[in-house]
């Protein structure tokens, strides 16, 4: 089984977009992500949707937490 492992998308959608074409491209059977979905960016609300839309299964990263009020 092929993967792709992505993370640290920190909101910025024209990466996370294109990293998505060349993952398309490979053709893995799945893609996990490691967190930090937002933080930094313009488009956490974006990036946030992409995720759920292609039920890309996720950890939660520091900025998610911080972002989403998780406090440990």
């Amino acid at each position: 089984m092929k993967y792709a492992v992505i993370s640290d998308i920190h909101s910025n959608l024209e990466a996370f977009l294109s990293v998505l074409s060349e993952i398309g491209a490979i053709g893995p059977d799945a893609i996990i992500c490691l967190g930090d979905i937002v933080g930094y960016g313009a488009d956490p609300n974006a990036c946030v949707d992409i995720i759920r839309e292609r039920n890309i299964p996720s950890v939660m990263g520091n900025h998610d937490a911080a972002a989403s009020g998780v406090t440990e």
